[in-house]
């Protein structure tokens, strides 16, 4: 009896091992840590992978899912998200994906990801917008993946979830689905010699056939930004849009759970599963002084910081522009650009292109032949032109080229009647003799009448150009307290026949606010003799912005950059003696538990030719921010000042 029962606690025992080795073996298959070779990194990269378990036992084809993790983090840790890896496969089997985790790590010495940041945090020429699509096309050719668009998305955690908004708005037509995990919401991005910064909030056009999904926490320290960004979507209409609010800090999941990263699965399975149909235009900002889009490929010579801009692309034409910033920046100065579309035309098919210029007024009409290919090439400059491509059988509808306001003035004064026209054009309908017009003015803020919205203008027989009757327009919009969106979105519809037409445009308004009344001037004026304030803190840029003779008062010709006490002011203006085009901005992070959102402030140039004595009125503001979490509080006030004889 005593043998019979050892020999069945050794057999137990024997099977107990079995279990034990076998488990031992599942565990460590949940994930597996793969090289490749980037050449974009020049070097090995590792990513770790999961795969539904009956991938091995089945020849079917699976959607592929990206993460991207935060500062600090690998693709085997990050310590903020507080991620249960081991239990991630069970979400895997469930939705029947496979995921990705990648490495944004530069350098094994660096423990920021993704080369971006403030301005010492951009070290390489390494890009990962570069390794991106190096890494889903290894992936989709090492694995049985659908290889569509509509199967293909991202999530990112931190400064990650910037990374999934920045590379699914440049990547709109390789993926469908995106999630920002309590993200980053502005930081520069690009070369060492030329970044620019990038604001989340500003760049939702890009993401208009992306769904989104948005993670914020109430005890975050990056709470208040990315309220900022919800704010920003609704103000740009976006759609298949959510946001919501979680309790807790920055992180995923609480530790051992997965019911977070879970949710951000499932949305963007429902988005594989669901996928929305594209909207007909498209337009994209893009950093890079080129790039590929839905077939369509951009080349300029854009080598300082600023954006290009496609807007409302269709086969019909396109507006093509440049910004030193977002979302309104003047232009990129001396930007010559070379594009060609898509393959969408009719090969060696003669079409008639209509280039207006929208700074000049001049019109360009001319005829182009399509390639074998079906593509047309266009050469454009950055200042700000509109495209029509038409042939008869294909009219090309209308577009909003610009607006003018009375006294020839750029803002919309608050509280105070206004008279607003459209610049409209026609990119190629011919409308025959009195053809009539329907435009229909409109906007989603509460604050702003149009007493009469609609009109309808005769047009004369292929009339390329024109302009509205003068619209009414009033509003009594309050300032944001904080860096949400300041200006209005207005909404433009233009019905001829059965051709319908849709545009929107930014108006810029000048708030009913009080005036700042402790100004002082920097321009070029000498530290020890000034009363520009010395600022203590490693955190903040004390140098000189201004250029002039240093006396400390506003001359023609000067640059300047003005204080209100110890706080430097942006500044906006519609006064001819002050030059759009000239205007700069200096950023910095003021100080809070995170460097995390950028404070700017202008520097303007007072023209030459201004007159001594001339009075100009400035909207300004200035930004404070709390320690943790952050919430920008932005602080508005006009400055009158008047101008000084040129020494």
């Amino acid at each position: 009896m005593k043998i019979f029962i050892r020999h069945t606690i050794l057999i137990l025992l024997l099977f107990a091992g079995v279990f034990l080795i076998a488990g031992c073996g599942k565990k460590a298959t949940v994930y597996q840590d793969v090289k490749h070779y980037s050449k974009v990194f020049g070097r090995e990269k590792t990513y770790r992978l999961y795969l539904p378990d009956e991938y091995s036992q089945s020849t079917k084809k699976y959607p592929v899912i990206y993460f991207f993790h935060g500062w600090g983090g690998r693709y085997f840790k990050d310590d903020n998200a507080k991620l249960a890896y081991d239990k991630i496969g069970a979400l895997v089997n469930k939705y029947k994906v496979i995921l990705v985790m990648w490495d944004g790590s530069m350098d094994e010495a660096e423990p920021r990801p993704y080369n971006i940041g403030n301005h010492q945090d951009v070290k390489y020429r390494v890009q990962m917008k570069d390794y991106f699509p190096e890494l889903t096309a290894h992936i989709d050719s090492t694995y049985r993946t659908l290889t569509d668009r509509n199967h293909r998305g991202i999530i990112g955690f931190s400064m990650g979830g910037i990374m999934s908004c920045y590379l699914a708005g440049k990547y709109p037509d390789r993926l469908s689905a995106a999630v920002n995990m309590v993200g980053s919401t502005e930081f520069f991005i690009g070369l060492p010699e030329n970044h620019t910064l990038y604001q989340v909030k500003y760049t939702f056009d890009n993401l208009r056939d992306v769904g989104l999904l948005f993670h914020n926490r109430e005890l975050c320290p990056m709470t208040g930004l990315n309220d900022e960004v919800d704010e920003a979507a609704h103000w740009n209409g976006q759609e298949n849009y959510e946001y919501h609010k979680l309790e807790g800090g920055h992180k995923v999941d609480d530790p051992g759970e997965t019911k977070v990263f879970e949710s951000a699965m499932r949305f963007v399975v429902n988005q594989f599963d669901n996928p929305a149909p594209l909207h007909k235009q498209w337009s994209h900002y893009d950093d890079c002084p080129g790039f590929s889009l839905w077939g369509y490929t951009v080349k300029s010579t854009k080598n300082e910081t600023g954006f290009l801009f496609l807007r409302n692309v269709d086969a019909h034409g396109f507006g093509f522009y440049t910004h030193k910033w977002l979302p309104d920046g003047p232009a990129v100065k001396n930007c010559k650009a070379t594009i060609t579309t898509a393959p969408i035309y009719e090969p060696n098919g003669t079409y008639e292109i209509r280039i207006l210029n929208c700074e000049s007024k001049k019109l360009e009409t001319i005829n182009s032949i399509a390639g074998k290919d079906g593509r047309l090439t266009v050469n454009l400059t950055g200042e700000g032109c509109e495209i029509g491509i038409s042939r008869k059988e294909k009219p090309a509808g209308f577009v909003a080229s610009g607006y003018q306001l009375q006294k020839d003035q750029r803002y919309l004064r608050i509280n105070e009647p206004g008279e607003l026209t459209l610049s409209l054009f026609n990119r190629g309908v011919q409308t025959g003799a009195n053809g009539k017009l329907r435009v229909t003015l409109s906007c989603m803020d509460q604050s702003v009448s149009i007493p009469s919205p609609k009109q309808e203008i005769t047009l004369k027989d292929g009339q390329p150009v024109f302009d509205s009757k003068a619209f009414k327009i009033s509003s009594t919009k309050t300032p944001p307290t904080d860096g949400s969106p300041a200006w209005l979105q207005m909404k433009v519809t233009m019905d001829c026949d059965t051709l319908h037409s849709t545009d929107n445009f930014l108006l810029p308004v000048f708030y009913k606010v009080t005036e700042f009344t402790n100004i002082l001037v920097d321009d070029g004026i000498r530290r020890s003799t000034s009363k520009i304030p010395t600022i203590n803190d490693q955190t903040r840029n004390d140098s000189i912005f201004g250029t002039g003779n240093g006396d400390g008062r506003i001359s023609a010709g000067e640059q300047i950059m003005l204080y209100e006490k110890t706080h430097r002011l942006r500044l906006y203006s519609d006064d001819p003696y002050v030059v759009a085009s000239d205007e700069k901005l200096a950023d910095e992070v003021l100080p809070s538990f995170w460097p995390d959102g950028f404070t700017l402030s202008s520097v303007v140039k007072i023209a030459d030719n201004c007159p001594a004595g001339h009075e100009i009125e400035f909207l300004a503001s200035y930004d404070t921010k709390t320690w943790k979490p952050i919430h920008r509080t932005v602080t508005w006030g006009k400055v009158k000042i008047k101008v000084g004889a040129r020494p």
